[in-house]
């Protein structure tokens, strides 16, 4: 194996691998595997709510070079749901009142659509353009109904139902308390009541979503390749609907570019694809474009909050109360996650001695909800700090002075929250010190810098915000990983969790190299496919570090031990005689190395009926760890305009041991474009009608690179025991805080004239604030 290294590959900012081939044009995404392919592509609903009166596919199916099209019938679809992904412990719905009716979410409509860009049929032809084509001649006749499209109306007994199986548009519900909030609240010196709206927007990746399918006849099975972030989840979900074994599908990811929740759901076109494979024995192909993404994959964020904020005369907190609604559209199979995180995440990093929390999910006629990086603590983190922030303007308190005032500091670690997360474990903050990343981001990015950018930019005023922020991180049960000693003496490593671009192929080599104690270059990284490794969860709620991180480590240690008994057999020595260190099994003078060993146990060695050296192995968690830190900001609001430009930000986050640090900075600082993206900038807006607004790029603004300033990153460590390398998740951190943290700095610069009560920031209310502050 040459040369040995020390181990201490965690913690140090190697070059990610992905880059080279990447840069180089040699990333292999769904697109690039449509060779031999025909072409999918799937008439949509251009209606938000209506009953199907007819589907005439004559004049497509006789357009030269279209082989099919295919409605819910065709392909046994018709009334089938997507299966649901996962449901709540017993002991935390038990806690919340937690209440989820069930949800049918169709894969194809067949006898009535509830959202425009709902697949209605399928069309296979020769080539992309023929598809469409055939597309614009399939027509689908409607018999509209009233589109519910406002969610809190939604939940009136009076509005109309979307799901005949329902007897209510609520798709979830649940309610807890703690402390006395009505005697806390009425003896409090302050207290502030808000109505805080974060609208809907998304992930918006690079690249939009695709599938692959194709029957392999030779070994009999539907190999289904889709970019996704839950594989095994697409497998599950196929399987369930088809009654297919496991081993009848393979779920294979490509390189996907791009996924940030958006692509960890289960869709009605990947089951879709893979029946229509195996029923035509055709490869094909479906990529979705722009205009289709927009308007079909799954959308986020959408919430509404009602707060009430009770503070003593020292502004510290004394009764905390929300009542929050979420718009899920027409379904999410993630909605008990979101709103259990919305929930749980809204008691935030302070002492809150009492609370009352309420959240309900709505369906309407609008797009499918997913998670989207945080799944609900960007919502409850703004209604949370925007509430903070209003009651330190009514006490004459500064935004730092009022988190100071309450947040956690050491003395108060752990600290236990009178409610189980989501996996049943009550609550107890882990952290070191929340109090020290406040003091952290102020002195690398202290109120005083607002006189310097306000001589820099006299056009603008000049404001400062800041935001905390709390996260549960490493969400489990498990995951999976597999190492396996490959002939030439290297390694093959893979886990469950899926790369959407995070680093993988890089963070997870780091793991297995430091537990094997052998360099680098001898450990490969592989995408697992649900082949190569059957189980698996996936990758999303910051836990792939974590949870897949830590099962290559548990892998590594199990395959030292498998190849230590190799080793006894060979030596007719007992394991416990032989010493493994460095990449070397030592036994008196005897040393073997792994590249030894692999050939021992090839064809002709010593020990070739031995097997191969080959793990794979299931790490499990108890409970999350979790993540704190806090964000502060520097921004100016256009005198004339309203325009807001973000001019400085800073990050200070708690976090555990960082396997590659420079990956983890640059996952917060995308995360933080994401948050000025939401705050300023991105919306799906619809009509009384149901009809979406921003169907192009047109309309759906993104924030450009000139929008989004350097972002100064600080990581103050904090050790966690939950896990055997020491991870806490970061995934999401960036984006959590960014939307409340501008906020309360656009309050700061139009001096108290305004207060931010919904993203994304509307400049025309900016500008009226300001022609009041000139008059």
């Amino acid at each position: 194996m040459g040369k040995q290294s020390a181990p201490g590959y965690v913690g140090s900012s190697v070059r990610r691998r992905e880059d080279t081939r990447m840069l180089h044009g040699q990333g292999r995404f769904l697109a690039d595997h449509a060779a031999g392919a025909h072409h999918v592509a799937f008439v949509r609903s251009t209606v938000a709510h209506a009953r199907i009166t007819g589907v005439d596919r004559d004049a497509a199916l006789r357009l030269p070079g279209v082989l099919g099209v295919y409605l819910a019938d065709d392909l046994g679809l018709a009334g089938v749901p997507i299966p649901s992904l996962t449901n709540p412990d017993p002991d935390f719905s038990a806690a919340t009142s937690c209440v989820l009716p069930e949800q049918r979410l169709p894969i194809l409509a067949d006898d009535r659509v509830l959202y425009v860009g709902q697949p209605v049929a399928v069309v296979v032809a020769e080539d992309r353009y023929r598809a469409e084509d055939a597309v614009e001649n399939v027509i689908v006749s409607y018999d509209p109904l009233p589109a519910v499209t406002d969610p809190v109306a939604a939940l009136e007994p009076t509005a109309a139902v979307l799901f005949d199986h329902l007897d209510s548009n609520e798709a979830a519900r649940m309610e807890f308390s703690f402390g006395d909030p009505e005697a806390a609240a009425a003896g409090a010196h302050r207290v502030v009541t808000g109505t805080y709206r974060m609208d809907r927007h998304g992930g918006v990746p690079l690249e939009c979503r695709g599938v692959r399918a194709e029957y392999d006849t030779r070994r009999g099975y539907v190999e289904v390749m889709t970019s996704t972030q839950v594989p095994h989840m697409v497998r599950n979900a196929i399987c369930g609907v088809t009654g297919w074994s496991r081993q009848h599908v393979k779920v294979v990811v490509p390189d996907v570019g791009g996924g940030f929740g958006t692509k960890a759901n289960v869709y009605g076109e990947e089951i879709a694809l893979a029946i229509l494979a195996e029923k035509t024995g055709m490869k094909l192909i479906w990529v979705e474009d722009r205009q289709e993404h927009l308007v079909g994959s799954a959308q986020a964020r959408d919430q509404l909050h009602h707060t009430r904020l009770a503070v003593d005369d020292q502004g510290h907190i004394v009764c905390w109360e929300d009542d929050f609604v979420v718009d899920i559209g027409a379904g999410s199979l993630w909605v008990a996650g979101i709103v259990a995180n919305t929930a749980i995440h809204l008691l935030g990093p302070y002492r809150i001695p009492a609370a009352r929390i309420r959240g309900r999910a709505a369906l309407t006629n609008k797009t499918l909800v997913a998670q989207y990086r945080g799944a609900g603590r960007p919502e409850a983190t703004f209604a949370l700090e925007r509430s903070l922030d209003a009651a330190a303007a009514e006490l004459g308190l500064s935004g730092e002075e009022i988190r100071r005032r309450n947040l956690l500091g050491a003395e108060d670690m752990p600290y236990s929250r009178p409610i189980p997360y989501r996996d049943g474990v009550p609550i107890a903050y882990d952290g070191a010190d929340y109090r020290a990343c406040l003091e952290s981001v102020v002195k690398v990015l202290p109120r005083s810098d607002v006189q310097h950018y306000q001589e820099l930019h006299p056009d603008y005023r000049i404001g400062y915000g800041v935001s905390s922020y709390l996260e549960a991180t490493g969400r489990g049960p498990h995951e999976t990983a597999r190492i396996r000693l490959l002939p030439d003496g290297r390694f093959e490593v893979t886990a469950g969790a899926a790369s959407a671009g995070q680093g993988h192929e890089t963070v997870f080599a780091q793991v297995a190299a430091d537990a094997l104690g052998v360099p680098m270059d001898c450990v490969h990284y592989i995408a697992a496919d649900t082949e190569r490794l059957p189980e698996g969860v996936g990758t999303f709620a910051s836990r792939s570090a974590v949870l897949a991180g830590s099962a290559v480590h548990q892998c590594a240690g199990e395959l030292i031990e498998l190849a230590t008994g190799r080793v006894g057999e060979l030596w007719n020595a007992e394991p416990g005689e032989i010493d493994y260190g460095g990449g070397h099994f030592r036994c008196g003078s005897n040393t073997l190395t792994w590249s030894e060993l692999a050939r021992a146990h090839a064809v002709g060695g010593a020990g070739e009926s031995g097997g191969a050296v080959d793990v794979t192995t299931v790490y499990r968690t108890e409970t999350v760890t979790w993540t704190m830190g806090v964000h502060a900001v520097i921004l100016g609001v256009h005198r004339r305009t309203g325009i807001v430009k973000v001019l400085r930000y800073a990050v200070s986050h708690e976090g555990g041991r960082e396997i590659n640090p420079k990956i983890v900075e640059g996952q917060i600082i995308g995360g933080v474009a994401q948050g000025i993206g939401g705050a300023l900038f991105e919306r799906w807006a619809y009509n009384g009608n149901g009809e979406p607004l921003a169907t192009t790029f047109a309309a759906y603004h993104l924030p450009l690179t000139t929008d989004v300033p350097s972002v100064m990153v600080t990581h103050l460590h904090a050790d966690t025991p939950a896990n055997p390398i020491g991870v806490r998740g970061a995934g999401e951190s960036g984006t959590i805080a960014v939307y409340s943290a501008v906020a309360g700095a656009v309050d700061d610069a139009v001096g108290g004239r305004y207060h931010v009560d919904s993203t994304p920031i509307a400049t025309g209310d900016l500008c009226r604030a300001l022609s009041g502050a000139r008059g």
